[in-house]
């Protein structure tokens, strides 16, 4: 199971490195290939060591490039002052909540909910820029619209699934007789967010050839 967040990840890398280098050369999209490689690499060693070390420090690590590389993002793609220092914001305070918690032994679901937190606040910032910013283009060929989308859906699911993964993470070292449905719950959530992290890299290729194929088809 731990294997499909690396092989996720790496889908991504190769989604927005073609993009980067072949469409559009903007630094945000080289910061973002930058950063889901570094996921790649973090989480191909977190899946090789997981049944022999603890992988705590890895997820933590995680969850504070998810929302620096994010956070870096938005605050390139969003237009107004006051949009900007709310992502400036939002990296900022993942960061403080990381530094003050670095002494955490168990995997820290709550890190991973304030950085959801934060990219989600993001996400519907951008979407009021699209809604008052109308162009002609379509943004069905508008890669950073299908991006956003599939980022939204994937941070409301983690928020939720982290969340829940707190709750039943304090749950299992306290358990009783129940610790093995509370250990099964915990390995349901997983997997849950592991098919949502799939999905997303998925669907971004597809985007993102759809967006290829069209303007080929408007060259011809």
């Amino acid at each position: 199971m731990y294997i499909i967040e690396p092989i996720a990840f790496l889908i991504y890398v190769g989604a927005l490195t073609f993009y980067a280098w072949k469409i559009d050369g903007t630094w945000r999209y080289k910061v973002l290939s930058g950063y889901y490689f570094l996921a790649t690499v973090l989480l191909t060693w977190a899946a090789f060591i997981f049944y022999s070390s603890s992988t705590t420090r890895i997820y933590n690590i995680l969850y504070l490039i998810t929302s620096l590389g994010l956070s870096f993002y938005f605050f390139s793609l969003l237009r107004d002052r006051w949009k900007k220092n709310i992502a400036i914001i939002s990296g900022l305070a993942t960061l403080l909540y990381f530094i003050t918690n670095t002494e955490e032994i168990y995997f820290d679901s709550i890190g991973h909910v304030i950085a959801s937190t934060g990219i989600v606040v993001l996400i519907f910032l951008y979407l009021h820029q699209i809604m008052n910013n109308v162009t002609e283009e379509p943004l069905s060929l508008n890669f950073d619209f299908w991006y956003v989308c599939i980022q939204l859906m994937y941070h409301l699911g983690s928020f939720a699934i982290f969340l829940s993964y707190n709750h039943f993470t304090y749950r299992y070292f306290s358990a009783g007789n129940d610790i093995k449905e509370v250990g099964q719950m915990l390995t349901y959530l997983w997997g849950v967010h592991n098919v949502l992290l799939f999905l997303g890299s998925l669907i971004t290729w597809s985007g993102l050839l759809w967006i290829v194929y069209r303007r080929r088809s408007t060259l011809l």
